[in-house]
């Protein structure tokens, strides 16, 4: 492996241009080398502001100096353009959610295996330090017992109707866009032996997708999650954890950006604390181990938390369906 790892941006999404863009030609293992559109005028412009490469899809995958492809487009599209860069040699870093049914996610992990490849799941909220807080606050048993996870992800409509969230074909729906970082969560804090136990995903008659939903997981020692999400929702994006002896809450807790100082909260009968973090940079930090996984060769932890979010995603449109 090359000293920095070349990066190509395959799409010009707004999470690309406004947050990845930046952070990979910040980061000290990595060097930008290419951005790619199906529009590649569009792709010229954004080239030009950082003097690198540019093309389409396919002259991006043949670019001999990108050694990871990162994948903002969206859901509907993943399983084309993922499968096509890791057989062109490539590592993924692809945007949430990785596919649009456990069998794609199966099919695109599988190819990753045999080809050696690293293949990332872009959820970066997993690395901000207000979330070690948080796991800190529980193993330390600040709240006693953990008896219930919470988690709420959810937004006033998009203006545009057009938006790709209200397109079945590319894999739009809450579920697979608010819905999945609330499952993740739920992984990230009562572990990976969780199961869908009710779920519930609402359409209306002006969409073609699931507009808002919730539903229940539990875990194989019986703690309970209950998570919420929608496009059509007061803004929350906050996780609280309740236990025996308190509970926690915290805000922010999946956008919180670098400039950000997010609070935790925690309420016990001695009283109610709130505690101010320091900002922190969650980009960076999921740059940081995108390139420990690629430098060390250490891709089956993504394997296996790939496989399982997808799984989590399958079951709760099981669930819904009645299966």
């Amino acid at each position: 492996m090359k000293e920095k790892i070349g990066v190509g941006v395959l799409g010009c999404a707004n999470i690309a241009i406004r947050s990845l863009m930046p952070a990979f030609f910040n980061h000290p293992e990595f060097c930008l080398q290419a951005v790619g559109s199906r529009d590649v005028s569009k792709a010229k412009t954004i080239a030009a502001q950082y003097n690198i490469e540019y093309g389409n899809y396919d002259e991006l995958l043949e670019n001999k100096k990108i050694d990871l492809i990162y994948v903002p487009l969206p859901t509907g599209l993943h399983r084309e353009w993922v499968i096509k860069s890791i057989e062109k040699g490539k590592h993924v870093l692809c945007e949430k959610s990785l596919g649009l049914s456990l069998k794609e996610a199966e099919e695109m992990i599988c190819v990753a295996k045999n080809n050696r490849k690293a293949l990332i799941e872009n959820f970066q909220f997993q690395y901000h330090s207000q979330q070690q807080f948080i796991k800190n606050a529980v193993k330390h048993g600040d709240l006693g017992e953990i008896r219930c996870f919470r988690s709420f992800f959810g937004f006033p409509p998009f203006n545009d109707l057009s938006n790709i969230r209200y397109s079945k074909s590319l894999g739009g729906g809450a579920l697979l866009d608010a819905g999945a970082y609330t499952i993740k969560a739920a992984q990230f804090f009562l572990g990976d032996t969780l199961n869908v136990t009710s779920a519930k995903l609402v359409k209306t008659s002006n969409y073609e997708v699931d507009i808002y939903g919730g539903g229940f997981l539990e875990s194989a020692s019986g703690l309970i999650a209950e998570i919420a999400f929608g496009f059509d929702n007061f803004y929350q994006c906050n996780i609280e954890i309740w236990g025996s002896k308190g509970k926690l809450s915290a805000n922010r807790v999946f956008t919180a950006p670098p400039d950000f100082a997010p609070d935790v909260i925690i309420e016990t009968s001695q009283g109610t604390k709130k505690y101010q973090l320091p900002a922190d940079n969650h980009f960076d930090k999921m740059l940081d181990h995108v390139a420990k996984s690629i430098k060390t060769e250490n891709y089956e932890p993504d394997y296996i938390a790939n496989y399982n979010q997808a799984l989590l995603i399958q079951q709760f449109k099981d669930v819904n369906d009645g299966k």
